[in-house]
């Protein structure tokens, strides 16, 4: 999923996580990146519900666009980030 700014300068996205060592995928598990004029601001971990409200809450605020609905890419974590 991937959502930006009205003003496009703001973009985020959710990916999928997978597991470093085992290369599965985490479920409930997925990455936010948010970056600005092409720099990563800052990466967090976030479980299916809590992505799931952060996603409606900006589309409906009306101040984002959803660019791209389709699943991204699943990530690497390592399992000192998940736990």
């Amino acid at each position: 999923m991937q959502l930006i700014s009205d003003n496009g300068i703001l973009l985020i996205e959710y990916y999928p996580c997978k597991s470093i060592t085992t290369g599965d995928l985490i479920p409930d598990l997925n990455l936010k990146v948010v970056t600005a004029g092409g720099k990563t601001q800052y990466k967090v971990l976030m479980n299916d519900y809590a992505a799931g409200n952060d996603i409606i809450s900006k589309n409906d605020s009306g101040d984002y666009i959803i660019t791209d609905n389709t699943k991204r890419p699943a990530q690497f974590v390592t399992n000192s980030e998940v736990n």
